[in-house]
């Protein structure tokens, strides 16, 4: 993108030399010797900054910047005044002037001035682009369920408090991450980073020289100096994602990070300052955590400040059509499918099936059926066998109605004990996100037979 810069001087030489300056440097530049022409051309063509000299032959300086601010408020305007003129510095400051040159002025001042401008414009459009994502995302927390009412009360809430640890808690495929960015793009801290790390995905050593960085020769491979997350995220939020699985030696400097506000990088000496706010997620029992001994108590009530708990899809199922109605749409358009809906049929398979994986997996079924449809509209056939096995037995509405499984038409025992055991496997399996060690000991299987269940059902085995 090119930058219009006008400059505003009764001199002539200042004007060709700002010119031919800025334009090498690859600027648009149109030089004006007047008030007059200046204005006529701005309110017509406008520009991106404007460098305007105060003592101009037709008028004054400070009167055609209250001018310029009517014509468009976003101007950006450079006023160039005498050297030690302070008094007026500071008035055409206090009437909306980005900065000021004092004269004489280097050709090198005027480069480093136009460039920070430049810069702080394009800060000012990302956070307007990062605005307009949160507004089309927090839109897409979607739901007329009186849960999701109060859970978007409760981010707007947490998000004005940008000091203040948050915790969401709920199980995995409900959104926690998404929760967690709005918060922050709510928040005055908008305009910072927002970086988010797993604790689960990462082995505990690298994980501690991961969030608070190393000094060089601290370990082996420490080759150099590197910064952590914590220094990296100073100013903005850190989201700490699946906090329960967070080894107790890290527990610990945590815990120092929150009380105090700094921390040390391995093997460091000096204390570093940072400035961020912590929100955290777990899908875990973290009360049993602690009566366990993996989860400090007083890490936990650190981190436990504000709570945000996520309902599982299975508890709002009021908003599985309009979810899926949702997601049909953009996925139809994204793969340029002629869809236009679904059939009932489908529509009361997707109601009746119980969502293990939450809105994840409702988004992830909408996705296949999209590219797998032929016709016009969601058939039965373009959704996975789980959901209209389920549906075809009523194992779902039998727990709704109480009605009693061998009465519904149709029943057959191997498969409604078959559909037991996969829905039971895959609601496990997605709540530790695919760890086979942790499903086999909630479920109180080896892992041979654990591995036999998800060869049965034809679950995914990669893992």
């Amino acid at each position: 993108m090119i930058i219009d810069i006008l400059v505003v001087d009764d001199e002539e030489m200042i004007r060709w030399t700002l010119k031919e300056a800025l334009e090498s440097e690859g600027y648009r530049v149109r030089a004006f010797e007047n008030g007059r022409d200046f204005l006529s051309y701005f309110k017509q063509h406008g520009g991106d900054i404007v460098l305007l000299d105060v003592r101009l032959p037709d008028s004054n300086g400070l009167d055609l910047l209250l001018e310029v601010t009517k014509i468009d408020p976003d101007a950006i305007v450079v006023i160039m005044t005498a050297f030690g003129d302070v008094e007026t510095a500071v008035s055409a400051m206090k009437r909306g002037a980005f900065d000021y040159l004092s004269k004489p002025y280097s050709l090198e001042e005027v480069s480093l001035l136009i460039k920070k401008i430049v810069q702080a414009n394009l800060l000012k459009s990302q956070l307007h682009h990062y605005q307009e994502r949160l507004e089309n995302q927090f839109s897409r927390i979607l739901g007329e369920n009186q849960k999701m009412k109060q859970l978007r009360e409760h981010i707007t809430m947490a998000a004005h408090t940008d000091r203040t640890t948050v915790l969401i808690r709920g199980e995995s495929g409900t959104g926690k991450e998404l929760v967690a960015r709005q918060i922050h793009f709510q928040s005055s801290r908008a305009d910072k980073p927002f970086i988010d790390v797993n604790a689960a995905a990462v082995s505990s050593t690298l994980l501690e020289s991961e969030l608070f960085g190393h000094e060089k020769g601290a370990f082996t491979d420490a080759q150099k100096q590197k910064k952590g997350l914590f220094e990296l995220a100073d100013g903005g939020t850190l989201f700490l994602d699946e906090i329960g699985d967070l080894d107790p030696s890290l527990q610990v400097k945590l815990l120092r990070v929150l009380q105090e506000r700094k921390f040390r990088r391995v093997g460091g000496t000096g204390d570093i300052h940072v400035d961020v706010r912590i929100i955290s997620a777990t899908n875990a029992d973290l009360e049993k955590s602690i009566e366990d001994g993996r989860l400090r108590q007083d890490l936990f009530y650190r981190l436990n400040v504000f709570t945000i708990t996520l309902p599982p899809l299975r508890d709002r199922r009021d908003d599985i059509l309009l979810l899926a109605k949702n997601f049909l749409e953009e996925f139809r358009k994204e793969f340029s499918k002629d869809i236009n809906g679904f059939r009932e049929d489908t529509l009361k398979v997707l109601e009746s099936y119980n969502y293990p994986g939450n809105v994840r997996e409702l988004r992830n079924i909408i996705e296949r059926a999209t590219l797998l449809e032929t016709g016009n509209q969601i058939r039965p056939t373009s959704l996975p066998e789980e959901l209209k096995k389920n549906a075809d037995i009523g194992y779902v509405s039998f727990e709704q109605n109480n009605t009693k499984p061998w009465q519904a038409t149709g029943f057959n025992f191997k498969d409604y004990i078959d559909s037991v055991e996969k829905s039971i496997v895959t609601e496990v399996m997605n709540e530790v996100e695919g760890k086979k060690s942790r499903a086999a000991d909630i479920l109180g299987l080896t892992r041979f037979a654990l591995r036999h269940q998800l060869k049965k059902h034809d679950l995914d085995t990669e893992n």
